[in-house]
């Protein structure tokens, strides 16, 4: 049931974002949503009424946030406390991973934000972005619109709802003021990175989480390459570097999706990484072979087609709302139709690569 009214908010939101030249239809929308912490919002709003920036940042934040959540339960609490414990102890038990290797934190209570944020958590948000943004040259040489998606949201996907910006400033702006002071956001982003690498990583992939969140991380450096990543998204955009996370759901080589850092340059070309794999480089090579490359965004996205996030039919990873298809700025695009003497059952089609074990649907499309 709360997935058939997650995606009810979803489309509603999306439908709204997408008929409207500004955000005062989607901010109305998350007002009614919120119901009794609809007073919290309001604040927000009426905080930065003088201030027409920042209340513009307010508005896609808030105009967003319906759809935006994270789990809670003793059970995601006790894996993350076993995660911390692995940094000092080394591999966890293989009794102890079996165990525990049907949970799906899916399962698990969902907080809505909407329901839940307060204004003194977005407003520290919105005054310290601005003023890492602000304090940094190379902003000049971007849109507003990439402030808000790469820069600005206070979560990176289900994370638990936290004040961190101010602690990963505090922590990293003298590091990056003692290290460089120059105005290009790639050698900033490869001296920070650098940094990162040497305070460590520990691998560990056993167990189905979300999101770890950034209080965590800042203490724990623990996890798979989706947690390194969030890791330097936090420190980034806590900097006033833009950045966010690309991945594969699968590849023609690997079985397993992959994550990594994509930092936004001043250029409008991305600048894919992972720090503790390999440095920072404009026009680096990557190895892994990709299938369909995807973005994690705050902003909801449109549907690729009319009905594609309502359609139960359609595999749930296809109606996630905060991705977007980014195969473009990876790789050459291609177009290829296909047509059959058969009936089709369904009206759509999936186009999958082969890993070597199975084949995995990499991107979804209509039938005409």
């Amino acid at each position: 049931m709360w997935l058939y009214n997650y995606l009810c908010v979803v489309i509603v939101c999306c439908t709204l974002l997408s008929c409207t030249g500004n955000l005062q239809e989607g901010v109305q929308y998350a007002l009614q949503q919120a119901g009794e912490n609809r007073g919290e919002l309001s604040k927000i709003l009426k905080y930065y009424q003088n201030q027409p920036e920042k209340l513009k940042a307010a508005r896609f934040l808030i105009a967003n946030m319906p759809a935006h959540r994270t789990y809670v339960g003793k059970e995601i609490d006790s894996l993350k406390q076993m995660k911390k414990e692995s940094i000092q102890k080394g591999r966890i038990s293989d009794e102890i991973v079996a165990h525990w290797k049907t949970f799906n934190y899916s399962s698990s209570q969902v907080v809505e934000d909407i329901d839940v944020i307060k204004a003194d958590i977005l407003i520290e948000n919105i005054d310290l972005a601005f003023e890492a943004w602000e304090k940094r040259s190379w902003s000049k040489q971007y849109s507003f619109e990439d402030f808000c998606e790469y820069v600005l949201p206070y979560r990176i996907g289900d994370e638990p709802l936290e004040k961190w910006r101010r602690i990963y400033y505090e922590r990293y702006s003298p590091v990056l003021d003692s290290l460089y002071q120059g105005n290009d956001v790639v050698e900033a982003a490869r001296v920070m990175a650098n940094y990162l690498k040497e305070e460590g990583f520990t691998n560990h992939t056993d167990f189905n989480l979300p999101h770890l969140g950034a209080l965590f991380l800042f203490e724990n450096r623990v996890g798979y390459c989706r947690d390194n990543c969030d890791i330097a998204t936090y420190v980034m955009r806590s900097l006033g570097i833009p950045i966010t996370m690309d991945f594969y759901e699968v590849s023609p080589s690997y079985n397993s999706r992959h994550f990594w850092s994509a930092l936004i340059d001043t250029t409008g070309f991305v600048v894919p990484f992972n720090y503790i794999e390999q440095e920072i480089v404009r026009q680096s090579q990557n190895e892994r072979k990709r299938g369909k490359v995807y973005r994690y965004y705050y902003g909801l996205q449109q549907e690729k087609y009319s009905g594609l996030y309502s359609d139960e039919e359609v595999p749930v990873f296809f109606r996630r709302p905060f991705m977007k298809d980014v195969s473009s700025e990876y790789f050459p695009e291609s177009n290829i139709k296909l047509e059959s003497s058969e009936a089709i059952d369904s009206h759509w089609g999936y186009l999958c690569v082969f890993t070597g074990a199975y084949r995995g649907r990499i991107t979804t499309d209509r039938y005409f």
